[in-house]
């Protein structure tokens, strides 16, 4: 292995970099992207259950000792109830957007390393030729022990930016899903709760 890093030159080195935060970026977006972390089911029915019952102050009790994003969420929604349906929507909504930036975290960083990653193998691929046509213009073609660094320079490079980014690519496509799984279960359960809210308003 480091014989193969030692041959691709020195872009090999942020190229694992960016594997390495690939990688790492992928198993904690895996860990933390869990559905019943952000919208807990049974805190939903607490809620749901509470809110229709009018008790208010138990509910926000709850929501404060919480700290999924739908406690967060349904904290504001409590604490705006005295507004214009309009306004609380609004509230809902600029609540919910904070937690999915959240629950979007990193995927931009990802999608970073699809597109550097193979960047860095051809700019690894043009220093292997630029140090083949230098032999060549020193030494002529004969030396094809040294023609050889440099060509093993232009190989290894474009192949390690294309490990890196190829399962990074799919790492984002596992990441981004959950995410988006995460996302709707966030909204339809906001959705119940606003429901909840304004329903009691009206009786």
């Amino acid at each position: 292995m480091l014989e193969v890093i030692q041959k691709g030159g020195i872009t090999m080195y942020p190229i694992i970099l960016l594997s390495i935060m690939s990688v790492a970026i992928f198993l904690e977006r895996l860990f933390m992207l869990n559905k019943n972390r952000y919208v807990p089911k049974a805190l939903e029915a607490q809620l749901v259950l509470l809110l229709k019952k009018g008790s208010i102050d138990e509910a926000k009790a709850i929501v404060m000792n919480d700290d999924s994003s739908l406690a967060k969420v349904t904290n504001v929604i409590i604490d705006n109830m005295n507004l214009p349906l309009s306004r609380l929507l609004e509230m809902a909504e600029e609540a919910g957007r904070l937690e999915v930036a959240k629950l979007d975290r990193f995927q931009q960083s990802l999608l970073t390393i699809v597109a550097i990653a193979p960047l860095l193998g051809l700019l690894g691929t043009v220093f292997g030729m630029i140090g083949i046509f230098d032999v060549i213009a020193l030494q002529g073609t004969g030396n094809a022990q040294e023609l050889s660094v440099g060509i093993a320079e232009a190989l290894v490079t474009t192949a390690a930016g294309l490990v890196v980014a190829i399962p990074t690519q799919f790492f984002y496509h596992i990441v981004h899903s959950r995410s988006e799984v995460c996302i709707r279960a966030l909204e339809e359960a906001v959705s119940r709760i606003v429901n909840t809210v304004i329903q009691e308003e009206r009786k």
